[in-house]
């Protein structure tokens, strides 16, 4: 079971499959290869679902949220777009952002419209976000760089008149959100018409996978011992000035996860809800049986799915 443990070993502790979702899941155990299986059909459905939202809706694309862009390595392509998905109008409508995952390094827009059919549906707009993926940019780089994305969404949201804004972020996804938990972001103006983040099957602590050549192959996310302490939101002294915004705001933060999640992966998210509610901050935790890392945003646009229900049910 997963400890904060300042990121020593665990003994008899398999932490490639720890860190590795595809390896936890209980789906394709006939397939030859059934992790393999796992991705390849979670990309097949999410890029369904996102071509069906695409001819289904409007949509405004590659609406871009970056300023000035460093590349490690000499890419000029510069990721900070988003796609933004309605039905009538943006103007008056709430806002659902998704933030996909992939551990910093894989999957775009492409695989990202799972939430545009129910949340469309229930008249919100939905934003799906891309960002520059490691090792164009660091770890620490895109950390800065996705600030720029919270800027962007804070200005488009009152020059649209948004009457509520929800965000989610899937594994690394629910990690690039909590860097909203920071009081200087937390004064953005408009940020208060903010009513729920969920964040889930999320990533809060580097300090094992920064070493695991598994997660991060010859260190393409540029981490080492202290860097990986320092961008863990589990290790952050979260600021007094935040937790009473937060409290002011009254968001609800609802953490997420699997029960075929890795140990570790729920553990994680245990602690984080825990760390949160040490601070009086509304917290809602959720275990979902049967689901793994994957089927959880398969399932979302599914239509009495346990994911789908609760969603839908805490869109006020």
């Amino acid at each position: 079971m997963y400890t904060i443990n300042g990121g020593g070993e665990r003994n008899a502790i398999d932490l490639s499959k720890e860190y590795s979702p595809t390896k936890n899941s209980k789906r394709f155990l006939e397939a030859e290869e059934p992790d393999k299986a796992v991705i390849e059909h979670f990309l097949k459905v999410t890029t369904e679902q996102t071509e069906s939202a695409l001819a289904k809706y409007k949509v405004r694309r590659d609406v871009s949220y970056g300023k000035s862009f460093k590349s490690n390595k000499n890419s000029t392509v510069d990721n900070r777009i988003v796609d933004i998905y309605y039905k009538d109008t943006e103007n008056g409508t709430p806002i659902f952002v998704y933030i996909h995952g992939g551990y910093w390094q894989e999957l775009d827009r492409s695989t990202s419209g799972s939430f545009v059919e129910p949340l469309v549906e229930q008249d919100f707009r939905v934003i799906a976000v891309d960002y520059n993926l490691c090792p164009s940019v660091s770890l620490a780089t895109l950390n800065e760089q996705f600030k720029h994305f919270f800027e962007w969404l804070y200005a488009y949201a009152s020059d649209t008149k948004a009457s509520k804004i929800l965000i989610s972020g899937h594994s690394a996804g629910a990690y690039m959100m909590t860097l909203l938990f920071n009081n200087s972001l937390l004064r953005l103006p408009f940020v208060d018409n903010t009513v729920s983040f969920f964040l889930i099957s999320g990533v809060f602590d580097l300090r094992e996978l920064w070493n695991l050549p598994s997660v991060n192959p010859a260190n393409i996310l540029n981490l080492d011992l202290v860097s990986a302490e320092e961008l863990s939101p589990i290790c952050w002294k979260l600021d007094e000035e935040f937790i009473e915004l937060a409290k002011q705001i009254q968001i609800r933060i609802h953490v997420l996860v699997a029960e075929n999640d890795s140990e570790t992966f729920k553990g994680q998210s245990l602690a984080f809800t825990k760390k949160l509610r040490e601070t009086g901050l509304e917290i809602e935790f959720k275990l979902f049986e049967g689901y793994d890392h994957f089927d959880i945003i398969e399932n979302v646009p599914v239509k009495g799915s346990e994911i789908n229900t609760y969603l839908l049910k805490h869109l006020v």
